[in-house]
């Protein structure tokens, strides 16, 4: 009931700011706003999740970070209305803590991104809704069937919230964090977390996996602008650019289906090294579509979609595998605070990027992704070092 809204609006959300007015500077700085503020929150996710619960959290926060900002982008006129919705919705960091936390930790570990990927599963199902909101706005335009949407996902995501809520228990290392932090002082209790945060580089392997998490995401923030350069630059209509995510969901449904299962005995640092190598050749190809070729498009942001869901799950299960039992909030809250303030300047510089010269955007994406590969490999290595260590003892 989430992706039904949250994956269609966010496809849109771009073409729906250049509908309203917003420039493509405007647009990227935007995002950098966004991610500044996700980066205020996200200091505060562990203080709050561990005080007063994962449940609870998860509760609270998503209808700060969603129902209130869905009913904003529903009438925005202006950057500023925007901006409000972008600070709002910036502290769903503290329910990005949370929430994983209350899917996760009471799941045993060789389970983990099996879990990791039905998430992602349903929410590429979710993605199929694309090309019938396509055909709306094909018909009715833009702007007023987005409104039209944004104020159904407002009442469909705060129904899916209250639901959720009364299904769902705590988990016991909530319990324990909840029992523990209960009499701190909310200053305290994030003075506690900050220190703690200190065994992000005591830990082995821990580092490479968080600075191989740090890239992929500023990458997905820096590809924000693809779907405008699918339509402007490339000159593809709402129709076709309504395809991309269900060829993404095709992929995401096969890779989870007949691929994520042979690679269950594999380790999750030497899985991301045949992602990553997937993620370049899409990456690469991206720059070459050409124009108005419609099996061109679908079959690049096939690879990309392919790549994607293997790499976000596997990229959280080898953080998930790093952390400890006790404190794993802290860890994990620590991992998006790193995350959030080193991708401050990605849509920023993505929207500066797009706006001097489109293509250029996706040869630095390009050259990430090469980077991404390169840290893919020293996770491999790194991870069967330790596995004859282990072997050794």
């Amino acid at each position: 009931m989430w992706g039904i809204f949250g994956v269609v609006v966010m496809y849109y959300a771009p073409l729906y700011m250049s509908g309203v007015g917003l420039s493509s500077a405007q647009i990227g700085l935007l995002g950098s706003f966004t991610l500044a503020c996700s980066f205020a929150f996200q200091l505060l996710a562990a203080s709050i999740t561990n005080r007063l619960g994962r449940r609870r959290t998860t509760l609270i926060w998503d209808l700060i970070s969603w129902t209130l900002p869905m009913f904003i982008w529903a009438t925005a006129h202006s950057l500023a209305a925007f901006l409000v919705a972008a600070f709002l919705s910036a502290s769903g960091r503290i329910v990005a803590v949370s929430w994983s936390l209350l899917l996760i930790e009471d799941v045993e570990q060789p389970q983990q991104a099996r879990v990791f990927g039905i998430i992602n599963l349903i929410n590429a199902f979710c993605g199929l809704l694309t090309p019938l909101v396509g055909l709306v706005i094909a018909r009715a335009g833009v702007v007023p069937t987005l409104r039209t949407f944004y104020l159904l996902g407002g009442v469909g995501m705060t129904v899916m919230f209250l639901w959720r809520n009364a299904l769902t228990q705590e988990t016991r290392n909530g319990e324990a964090a909840m029992r523990e932090h209960r009499d701190l002082k909310p200053w305290q209790s994030l003075a506690r977390n900050l220190h703690q945060l200190q065994d992000l580089r005591n830990r082995p392997g821990l580092p490479g996996v968080v600075a191989f998490y740090v890239l992929t995401v500023f990458t997905e923030q820096m590809n924000l602008f693809q779907i405008l350069f699918f339509s402007q630059t490339l000159r593809f209509g709402a129709s076709a650019v309504s395809l991309v995510p269900v060829a993404s969901a095709a992929v995401t449904i096969l890779m989870y289906s007949q691929v994520l299962r042979r690679l269950a005995g594999v380790p999750a640092e030497r899985t991301l090294v045949y992602t990553r190598v997937l993620g370049l050749l899409g990456a690469a190809l991206v720059l070459f579509i050409p124009a108005g070729h419609l099996p061109s498009l679908l079959l690049v942001v096939s690879l990309l979609a392919g790549a994607t869901f293997l790499t976000q799950t596997y990229r959280d299960a080898a953080l998930f595998s790093h952390l400890p039992q006790r404190g794993a909030a802290d860890l994990y809250s620590g991992v998006q605070t790193l995350t959030m303030l080193c991708s401050v300047p990605a849509a920023g510089l993505a929207g500066a990027l797009f706006s001097a010269q489109p293509r250029l955007l996706f040869v630095v994406i390009t050259l990430l992704s090469a980077l991404l590969l390169v840290l893919a490999l020293q996770l491999s290595r790194s991870q069967r070092r330790r596995a004859q260590a282990g072997a050794h003892l």
